[in-house]
């Protein structure tokens, strides 16, 4: 949960940074490389995450290896796409990745988690969440490729994106109130009167 803390405040800091740059400011190529940063840095966060939920023996490559590779792609996408443009391949890359590894997640719960219900887990409902998010993105990402410069897209774009993460956003916010709830049951430790009298299953006899 302390992963995901960091993430939301990164995701908040450079939410008001390209808000500033690109409505405030007009500096559209500045926003663009905010944007580009973000993307690593969200990638590195949810690897991160990942990492320290998945049971899997190579699950250090996630933290290690996938962090690099993407960090090293993103740079040269950035140095090959025209100055002023986006390009989604980054993005297409980073949903079928966290789609692979939120299967791989939901596989090992089904098959290990068996002391408490699935759905009592906050990390199950961060999951549903992003799996919400990148599956209902990417199609939108992968037509975004050659597509993004039709206005009429651009509308369908806006509407789909917004819905998708609405619905990511209430299903993290469940995750916040699931781990409250769990908080709080761990704090709720009230003591059980366990003095319940001397157990004498034999009636007293008495010496006549």
């Amino acid at each position: 949960m302390k992963v995901f803390f960091f993430y939301n405040l990164s995701f908040a800091f450079f939410l008001i940074l390209s808000v500033s740059f690109g409505v405030f400011l007009k500096n559209y190529p500045l926003q663009l490389i905010i944007n580009r940063i973000f993307l690593v840095i969200e990638f590195s966060f949810l690897c991160f995450f990942y990492y320290n939920i998945l049971l899997l023996k190579w699950r250090k490559y996630i933290g290690i290896f996938c962090i690099s590779a993407f960090t090293t792609f993103s740079i040269y996408d950035f140095y090959v796409t025209k100055a002023g443009e986006f390009n989604f391949i980054p993005l297409v890359v980073e949903c079928m990745f966290f789609l692979t590894v939120i299967v791989l997640y939901f596989y090992e719960k089904i098959k290990y988690s068996i002391t408490t219900p699935i759905y009592n887990s906050p990390t199950f409902w961060i999951s549903v969440a992003f799996l919400i998010y990148f599956s209902g993105n990417f199609f939108l990402f992968l037509f975004s490729i050659s597509m993004f410069k039709n206005m009429n897209f651009k509308m369908e774009y806006t509407i789909i994106y917004g819905t998708v993460t609405i619905f990511k956003n209430i299903f993290l916010c469940s995750a916040i109130w699931v781990n409250a709830n769990r908080e709080d049951e761990k704090d709720n430790n009230t003591p059980i009167d366990v003095d319940l009298g001397t157990f004498n299953p034999l009636p007293n006899q008495n010496n006549h």
